[in-house]
């Protein structure tokens, strides 16, 4: 154990070093952004090294951390081409290790009607961009963002296997929340104090756009929600009271009135399906909460009230529909490859120039999906999500202790997420679709692990 232990000191102390040096390296060469990966370096090699006792901690270090590819607070190559790759390594290796060792191997596998759907994704996702390379219609952010989806697939196949306990899965909720309320703590206190967002992410500011950040803050509100509805302590509910009304807060100051609806549609889902007057009380608490303070009270009002026929986000919407369905009749077979909507919209006729509309997707997640990925990537991906909706549904229905207020808050967070999606598709940011894939994965987890749920009868490793 002692030599382990000097082996991994002296690995760390070399990579210590490299960073170190690295950062004075690009600091010199007055890259401020290369030069801050090289410095939190370290700490990222160290906590690797921590999380790597097992897939649950790498899982929760992951979760714990995609609040920050939500705000892209790093640049985007550290996360797409260090961060992203090295965890989906590491969770290959550590869930292969694991899954040759747990004695109950077949209980810790998916079963046969989550794993169909999952391989009908990843058959559309290469038939796709066969038909992308095949019509010519390669591009960069294809590339990109095929990978990206692999590695979204990976992550979530680790998170539907890997935990073995409600307790775990709680934890990895519990990872993301903790460092979501932290960070927007922070945001909340910069705006207070009136220096705003700009000094804040110190002029590295998200390509994602509110709407992002909108969607994670609406997940994890409600995953907050099934938290408190979890906690059996009256100080863990206070503390959670607290973090919830943080995250509504900054939720409104987004500004993102898909988010914004994403999360009424989960609150109504989570009130209709549960009677419970701690439920009601904290919907209450939450109302008076935005009603209450008049800044975020105006924001509300003055948002809401741009919403009409004649608003322009409407109507640009309405003409990307119009030519993502053109899109669609003529793909509708194997698609457009995964994101690519955006880039071949142009080659039927949209009438914008190509730089400029380069960055408008369908914005509808439905749309996008049947234009990128084709007939069997969408019917492969609503398979896949409403099978985990049903069962995550069943759980809840069934009260069964310790796991129905876990479901009850993924599943409402599946519900923004498909509501939020009718009108934007988040999902193109490296960090949303990643924060998608867990929580479909931590879906299927606890429908695996609860007892309310009897498995099929065949299953898959």
């Amino acid at each position: 154990m002692k030599v382990a232990l000097g082996s991994a000191l002296r690995w760390f102390l070399v990579c210590e070093v490299l960073c170190v040096g690295g950062f004075l390296v690009f600091l010199g060469l007055g890259n401020a952004r290369l030069a801050l990966v090289f410095l939190v370096g370290p700490f990222q090699v160290l906590a690797w090294l921590v999380a790597l006792r097992d897939s649950s901690s790498l899982l929760m270090l992951f979760a714990a951390l995609l609040p920050v590819a939500g705000m892209e607070l790093l640049p985007v190559p550290y996360h797409r081409y260090v961060y992203l790759p090295v965890t989906i390594l590491l969770l290959v290796v550590t869930t292969r290790r694991f899954l040759a060792n747990d004695r109950d191997h077949r209980r810790n596998s998916l079963d046969r009607y989550d794993a169909l759907p999952l391989t009908l994704l990843g058959a559309s996702l290469v038939l796709s961009t066969a038909s992308a390379v095949f019509h010519g219609w390669t591009n960069e952010n294809l590339r990109n963002q095929v990978v990206l989806l692999v590695e979204a697939m990976v992550l979530l196949y680790a998170s539907a296997v890997v935990p073995r306990t409600m307790h775990e899965v709680r934890n990895i909720i519990l990872a993301f929340c903790a460092t979501l309320s932290a960070a927007m703590t922070i945001v909340l206190l910069f705006s207070v104090l009136g220096a705003g967002w700009g000094p804040l992410l110190g002029g590295i500011t998200t390509k994602g756009s509110f709407n992002v950040l909108g969607a994670f803050l609406s997940c994890g509100a409600v995953l907050l929600l099934g938290a408190f509805l979890q906690a059996d302590k009256v100080s863990n509910r206070v503390i959670i009271l607290l973090c919830m009304a943080v995250v509504l807060s900054t939720l409104v100051l987004t500004k993102s009135r898909g988010a914004w609806f994403g999360f009424g549609a989960a609150v109504l889902y989570a009130l209709l399906r549960v009677r419970s007057g701690w439920l009601w009380t904290l919907v209450v608490l939450a109302v008076l909460l935005l009603l209450g303070v008049g800044s975020l009270r105006g924001i509300l009002l003055s948002r809401a009230g741009e919403t009409s026929e004649g608003d322009p986000s409407f109507l640009g919407r309405v003409a990307l529909w119009v030519y993502a369905w053109k899109v669609i009749k003529a793909n509708w077979l194997l698609g457009v490859g995964f994101d690519n909507f955006r880039y071949v919209k142009h080659f039927y006729g949209y009438p914008e120039p190509l730089w400029y509309t380069i960055r408008f997707h369908t914005h509808n997640i439905l749309l996008e999906m049947l234009t990128d990925l084709g007939i069997f990537g969408f019917l492969g991906g609503c398979w896949l999500y409403l099978r985990t909706l049903v069962r995550l549904d069943r759980v809840v229905r069934a009260k069964s202790p310790g796991s129905w207020a876990l479901a009850l808050g993924l599943e409402a967070a599946l519900v923004t997420f498909a509501a939020h999606g009718l009108v934007d598709f988040v999902v193109w940011q490296y960090g949303a679709l990643s924060l998608f894939g867990v929580l479909l994965g931590l879906g299927i987890s606890v429908s695996r692990l609860s007892p309310a749920v009897s498995a099929p009868p065949g299953r898959v490793a």
